[in-house]
């Protein structure tokens, strides 16, 4: 089966209407009849180029929602006591913003428990994740015979983002991690979530066993 992309909530396509326009001004005065269109903040504009222009994208008449997707955000004492981002709710949306004129993409990411846009970012990870979640899209078929739906997994003690192909049940899902220095994970690999899980709980002893260690414990 083709992988799900999730609807965006309500309440994140309203912190997005109400939070996209604070980064922007208007590029001419409104009229009675047309409203100005917007622009990204000069300020913006000159320190980074791709949210700027994926900005302006993102709010022009009509702009396409774009692929978005919860992310479940876990902490080391989650992966080092083998807990399942099944036990998790989500508590951030990413959005990818619609391409700028440089065919690169922003993501915009939202706080689902207070319904605020917290930031907007760019840079090798979010280009890296909008492609391998582009490439998901356009699969006609998944390797799995079960419905998948994309959600995001995130440590960010570990620096580790992945992407999570959400099964029916847990034996049916899968982990893709993203670019980044997050050895022995191999960034693109397909692991089963129960073969993640092992890893990530490895990684997570040995980072709290080093903390405790420059801590003096």
């Amino acid at each position: 089966m083709p992988i799900e992309m999730p609807a965006m909530p309500a309440a994140v396509a309203a912190a997005l209407a109400k939070g996209l326009p604070k980064f922007a001004v208007a590029a001419s005065p409104p009229s009675e009849k047309v409203a100005a269109a917007l622009v990204p903040r000069p300020s913006i504009a000159r320190s980074s180029r791709t949210i700027a222009r994926s900005i302006e994208a993102a709010l022009a008449e009509g702009a396409a929602a774009g692929v978005g997707a919860p992310v479940f955000v876990m902490g080391l004492d989650d992966l080092s006591q083998s807990k399942s981002p099944r036990q998790q709710k989500a508590r951030l949306w990413a959005q990818l913003l619609p391409q700028g004129a440089d065919g690169a993409h922003a993501m915009a990411e939202v706080d689902q428990r207070a319904g605020k846009l917290t930031a907007v970012s760019e840079g090798a990870e979010v280009r890296s994740l909008a492609r391998r979640i582009g490439g998901l899209a356009s699969e006609k078929g998944s390797r799995s015979a079960a419905r998948q739906e994309l959600s995001i997994i995130r440590v960010p003690a570990l620096h580790l983002t992945a992407l999570w192909l959400k099964g029916e049940s847990a034996a049916d899902d899968v982990v893709i991690p993203n670019d980044g220095p997050i050895a022995p994970l191999v960034p693109g690999k397909r692991y089963s979530l129960a073969q993640f899980q092992e890893v990530a709980k490895a990684m997570a002893v040995e980072r709290i066993a080093k903390t405790g260690e420059e801590m003096g414990g």
